[in-house]
């Protein structure tokens, strides 16, 4: 007996075959040439991306990295934080080891082999591990494990750049708009969840010798920028120092481990072996100007022109249908945050306009809303899309039950093509294994 899955492709509607193309395609690059580039900067991924930056910029400030004392942390948010946890165990496993029987290799190739093993097995561990995380009515695993998977750097040109960071922003922000993560999520996902990445990818980078990539134009010697970017909008508001104070071992002694930007001069100064004016003098000048605001606007414009918009950067990152390539429907123009003393004079404008209006009480700047928009799924019966929970359980012959057996199905050594698409698939297999 056959089961018909997704769509009835005999149906001409644009959203049929739109799902139909995202069921067989998967994720894929968009950006194969400059022109490209226009289509990006209007593109539905593109306004959403910039979106939930500006957001998140704005709900981190004044927070510090002190964890469950500072912002909540949800239950969904510590099953995601697990699959760090594994993924650095596995760093252990796979760290390079000199082979006692065979000294005449040398011992970058040790370096690479280990770094293309860890890379198999994080691809096998991330999908699995999102499965597990992740609650059962989201259809979305295989496209947010394919940006989880690539943001680790690359085991052909053995490198990492602001690319594999784009494709973790990418994840980041298609939990929130899949409606794996909610609003009150926003804070911890930088402050917890992407902060467990940003220190990750610099154990790997040291344990691999990974060679860094960026574009010439950017102001920032490494291969992030984002935690530069809210490590500035952290510090926007109540900060106990000033910009040109980050690099005073002082301040650093007594704040590194509650500010992202003092974390980063430290790691700066130690893995490089000088003072931030010597080992990072473009960071170190914009560093120079008063504020944490001003300093963020710097930074700001140097991601959109230097990163958002270079197509060494653009050209790697993968789409599908939670970070969609397609124009986007509404046009409209993408606010900026409001940091600092301008975030406080909205703030104050909201309290006001609250006491005038009585019991009309409006949204406060301030309290939790979702960074991004979120997603609705174009049909139910599919991988792609999010539902909510059905008021009834369903019976063990209904289609969604078996959706789900299908994806739990895996072959003897656990790896079923539909979640490990580097896997070569044979006649056998019904899943089609997504492009790179």
């Amino acid at each position: 007996m056959s089961y018909k899955l997704g769509y009835d492709v005999t149906d001409p509607t644009v959203q049929v075959l739109r799902a139909s193309a995202f069921m067989q395609n998967g994720p894929v690059k968009q950006v194969r040439s400059f022109e490209d580039l226009d289509r990006w900067a209007r593109s539905q991924a593109y306004h959403d991306t910039i979106a939930y930056i500006n957001h998140t910029s704005r709900a981190i400030q004044g927070h510090r990295l002190t964890r469950d004392l500072d912002f909540p942390v949800s239950t969904q948010m510590r099953r995601l934080c697990e699959i760090f946890d594994g993924l650095e165990h596995l760093l252990v496993e796979h760290s390079p080891k000199a082979d006692d029987s065979n000294i005449s290799v040398p011992a970058g190739h040790v370096r690479i082999r280990s770094y293309r093993i860890w890379m198999e097995h994080m691809f096998q561990h991330v999908f699995s591990k999102l499965d597990e995380a992740i609650k059962a009515n989201c259809k979305h695993i295989n496209e947010l494990g394919q940006y989880l998977r690539r943001s680790f750097g690359n085991s052909s040109s053995l490198d990492i750049g602001p690319a594999n960071e784009l494709m973790f922003l990418f994840f980041l922000c298609g939990l929130f708009r899949s409606g794996i993560l909610e609003a009150q999520d926003t804070v911890a996902a930088a402050l917890l969840l992407f902060d467990r990445y940003t220190h990750l990818v610099r154990r790997v980078i040291s344990t691999y010798s990974l060679q860094i990539t960026k574009d010439p134009m950017c102001s920032i010697d490494d291969y992030c920028f984002l935690p530069y970017l809210w490590g500035a909008a952290q510090l926007s508001l109540d900060s106990p120092f000033s910009p040109m104070q980050c690099d005073q071992a002082k301040v650093l002694d007594s704040h590194r481990h509650d500010y992202m930007m003092l974390d980063l001069v430290d790691h700066l100064q130690k893995s490089r072996g000088g003072q931030l004016s010597q080992v990072a003098f473009q960071l170190w000048s914009l560093l120079s100007v008063p504020t944490w605001p001003q300093v963020y606007r710097g930074l700001e414009r140097n991601y959109i022109d230097n990163v958002l918009s270079s197509f060494d950067t653009v050209e790697q990152v993968i789409f599908c249908e939670l970070m969609s390539f397609e124009a986007t429907t509404v046009p409209r123009q993408l606010e900026r945050a409001y940091l600092g003393a301008q975030y406080v004079e909205r703030r104050e404008n909201e309290e006001d306009l609250e006491q005038a209006q009585g019991a009309q009480r409006s949204p406060c700047l301030w309290e939790p809303s979702l960074p991004v928009s979120r997603y609705v799924s174009m049909e139910p019966e599919s991988f792609l899309g999010f539902q909510e929970p059905r008021g009834h359980r369903m019976s063990d012959d209904s289609e969604d039950d078996r959706l789900w057996m299908m994806r739990q199905a895996m072959d003897e050594d656990g790896a079923s093509p539909m979640f490990f698409p580097d896997r070569t698939a044979t006649q056998n297999d019904s899943v089609t294994s997504f492009p790179q």
